[in-house]
């Protein structure tokens, strides 16, 4: 079995996510144990593995993933999608689920009150510098800002992530969410941006995770360097029909 991220956030009745963290799976060595990425370099037969146990875990038969390469593309994704290249995705397809993978960046999970959609967004620096949230929701114009309901995952806390002043200065509006220190580098509070572009953009019921992928038990690609990936889904409850 595949364990899981406990985290209270309130979804539609219809609507199911999980998140996993790394105590148990198929992957060895300095891929211990749950990596979901077949990019990284760990044996593909156990990545494999590792996605078989969690279909069969949650009862789902078809996962969407993500070929993630911080860009700022949104794609609609069916039963018929592989392995897309995007770094967020949305269904109303009630026969899969949508899945990101992480190790520092932001998981973002995505449903709306009626649970009639589902979606996640991989958010990195470069994905939000690139405006990855607002193109998201730009393309469910069709849906009311106030109706979508989001989770923002296990991510790099601030205290964790030292960044140089380019990158701070591809946020100026964000600019207190960086704390500068002795070395003339800032750290960057990746979550709270994230946030505060939700905010701007007219989405209010955001659920955040305090958790620190460097700090706690889930893949740090910052601390680890050759590291796996931890996997957010969310699906229809009848995804497996």
């Amino acid at each position: 079995m595949i364990t899981s991220y406990k985290i209270d956030w309130k979804v539609p009745d219809n609507i199911e996510f999980f998140i996993s963290t790394n105590q148990s799976g198929f992957s060895k060595e300095k891929f211990e144990y749950a990596n979901f990425s077949f990019d990284v370099g760990d044996n593909q037969t156990n990545v494999q593995s590792n996605i078989n146990c969690l279909k069969k875990q949650l009862n789902i038969n078809h996962i969407v993933f993500m070929n993630q390469t911080h860009s700022h593309i949104v794609s609609n994704v069916s039963i018929d999608s592989k392995c897309v290249d995007s770094d967020a995705i949305f269904s109303n397809d009630k026969r899969i689920a949508c899945a990101v993978l992480t190790a520092d960046c932001i998981p973002i999970l995505i449903t709306n009150k009626t649970g009639s959609i589902i979606g996640c967004i991989h958010a990195g620096w470069k994905g939000l510098k690139d405006n990855i949230i607002e193109k998201f929701f730009n393309k469910l114009s069709n849906i009311k800002r106030e109706e979508f309901i989001v989770l923002l995952g296990p991510c790099i806390s601030q205290k964790n992530y030292e960044v140089d002043g380019d990158v701070l200065n591809h946020f100026p509006k964000y600019s207190k969410r960086f704390k500068k220190i002795k070395t003339g580098k800032y750290k960057m509070n990746l979550r709270y941006i994230a946030y505060d572009i939700l905010s701007d953009i007219g989405i209010t019921d955001v659920t955040i995770s305090k958790s620190c992928t460097f700090d706690e038990n889930f893949y740090s690609y910052r601390k680890d360097g050759i590291t796996g990936r931890f996997v957010s889904l969310i699906w229809f409850k009848n995804a497996s029909r």
